[in-house]
């Protein structure tokens, strides 16, 4: 009697469904058009994954990728196509994840007994300015959306043309729109395709769901980006999707969403700098007129999620969080590309109970920048208050954390834990600037004062910092630092040397911290190390 009510549906579904104890990986399937590697193959339990080709400098600089989703143990091989040579060396990032790579003339293999996100440099040292492969290992989906679901809108009943061919922004708006005004909202669904857009408005209690195999694409015409409403004393922010005074909304899903942004919609070469404002005289690239277009600004929202996207090539900064309050992301992945500044991952001010959960950023240049100043709708200027980020692989020319260079937000309750700095090329995992002074002498502004930017509570747990890059940098100058904490951290031997400064910051504590293989159990210890230290800091085993 039991086995006449297991339907072929149920059995299908039994088998598709990962279970505890099993093993299971599903390659995700390449958007139509996508260009192939011509650098790797990927291979896991013997499936083929694509790996898509993303050229970072030129043509002789790439950071392909592929992405699965798997469960249990896996097996991965990856195979060296390049000039067909064998692989001496294979660095497998990050270092902390311990991940021995098996060598075998141009492959390599290995296990992975849980998601991962990965960087792999093979016959080159792990260097941002080197090439690699990103490998993205995802959990599988829990409850994803379906078409068919009572709530799930199929974007095609829009009549929009997924061959990304033609500029769909008002089919694809009016959809968000009629979305938000059901009972509850809703569910707007992407299909495998390509999907081309200018400027997305937001609205409130919709998702924007992009499935495995399609992409949204940002138009690289600037006309298609207008320029929203400013908040009180605030800039205005031209960007690919607008959170403004949205609440209960958000993206997913396993599919892409490129905004092809640089350099076509960069700030330098936008239309409004050719007053020649562009540069300055030495041709320095500046920003006069705030002309480029960002990836996602979410101003004066609540409870705004980003969940399983891959974020790609934001012509400018990606993530903009201002006046907002519950704002989170899981498994989410910016990869920008290696020759643009101003491609921040993620920006806040006057932001509370932020979450970064699972995620991995590339950009050239800070993966989190904290800034003071930024009004909300009522004008109203806050600090930022409660931001964790949790699992986090960050791969960055610049920095990791960046706050100030001579302004900053009052900053209270930051936790990073389980975060790993493979990279901060150019300056240092975390940078903590409140006065011009590294700048003395490099043609940089001081940024804009701040007497109010007090930063307390700030812990770090169970990172790594690796070494190509410095790892701290705090100059508090006449500001209060109080309850920092570096707890179970690992510091590689870094390529610069790190400082901690200020007339106001309390004591430092390292506790259980391990800096080029030793445990730091005092204050010299940690100058021999290569701290340029004048704060006072604590130890605890």
């Amino acid at each position: 009697m039991v086995s006449r009510l297991i339907t072929p549906a149920v059995v299908l579904l039994l088998t598709l469904l990962p279970v505890a104890g099993w093993a299971a990986a599903t390659p995700y399937p390449p958007y139509p058009g996508a260009v192939p590697s011509v650098a790797y193959k990927v291979a896991v339990d013997g499936q083929p994954v694509f790996v898509h080709n993303f050229l970072t400098y030129d043509q002789f600089n790439w950071m392909d990728y592929a992405s699965f989703s798997m469960t249990g143990k896996v097996h991965v091989t990856i195979t060296l196509l390049v000039s067909e040579r064998k692989i001496l060396t294979c660095n497998i990032r990050p270092l902390a994840y311990g991940i021995p790579p098996q060598i075998s003339g141009n492959t390599v293999s290995f296990d992975l007994d849980r998601p991962r996100y990965l960087v792999l440099f093979f016959n080159d040292e792990p260097a941002f300015n080197n090439t690699g492969l990103m490998l993205f290992a995802e959990p599988y989906e829990k409850n994803p959306s379906k078409l068919g679901d009572p709530n799930v809108v199929d974007i095609r009943d829009y009549k929009v043309d997924g061959t990304g061919k033609t500029v769909e922004t008002a089919k694809i708006n009016q959809a968000i729109g009629e979305v938000s005004a059901r009972p509850g909202g809703g569910v707007l669904f992407f299909p495998a395709g390509v999907y081309l857009t200018g400027t997305v408005s937001m609205k409130s209690n919709v998702k924007l769901y992009i499935d495995a195999g399609a992409v949204l694409r940002g138009s690289t015409r600037s006309a298609d980006y207008p320029e929203p409403p400013a908040n009180v004393g605030a800039r205005p922010m031209k960007a690919l999707i607008v959170f403004n005074q949205v609440e209960n909304a958000g993206l997913a899903g396993r599919g892409a969403i490129d905004m092809d942004g640089y350099p076509k919609l960069w700030h330098d070469f936008q239309p409004d700098t050719s007053d020649g404002r562009g540069r300055d005289a030495d041709g320095k690239v500046i920003d006069p007129h705030g002309a480029g277009i960002r990836g996602y600004a979410i101003n004066d929202c609540r409870n705004i999620s980003f969940q399983d996207l891959l974020l790609l090539r934001s012509a400018y900064w990606t993530v903009n969080v201002f006046g907002t309050e519950n704002f989170s992301t899981h498994n989410i992945k910016i990869v920008n590309r290696k020759q643009q500044y101003h491609d921040d991952a993620y920006d806040f001010g006057s932001s509370t109970h932020v979450l970064i959960e699972n995620g991995f950023a590339m950009t050239m240049d800070d993966t989190f920048a904290m800034y003071g100043g930024r009004p909300d709708s009522r004008g109203v200027v806050k600090g930022i208050e409660d931001l964790v980020v949790r699992g986090f692989v960050n791969y960055t020319y610049t920095s990791a954390l960046a706050i100030g260079y001579g302004g900053a937000p009052p900053i209270k309750h930051l936790r990073f834990e389980d975060v790993h700095f493979i990279s901060t090329h150019n300056k240092f995992a975390i940078w903590i600037q409140l006065t011009p002074a590294y700048f003395t002498g490099r043609g940089y502004s001081a940024g804009s004062k701040s007497s109010n930017a007090n930063l307390d509570d700030f812990r770090f747990v169970n990172c790594s910092f690796e070494n190509d890059g410095g790892q701290i940098y705090i100059d508090g100058g006449e500001l209060p630092l109080t309850n920092f904490v570096f707890e179970n951290c690992t510091f590689h031997k870094p390529s610069k040397p790190s400082l901690l400064m200020g007339s106001h910051v309390g004591p430092v504590l390292f506790k259980n911290v391990k800096m080029n293989g030793a445990a730091m159990k005092n204050a010299e210890q940690l100058k021999r190390t290569g701290v340029d230290l004048s704060v006072p800091v604590r130890f605890e085993p």
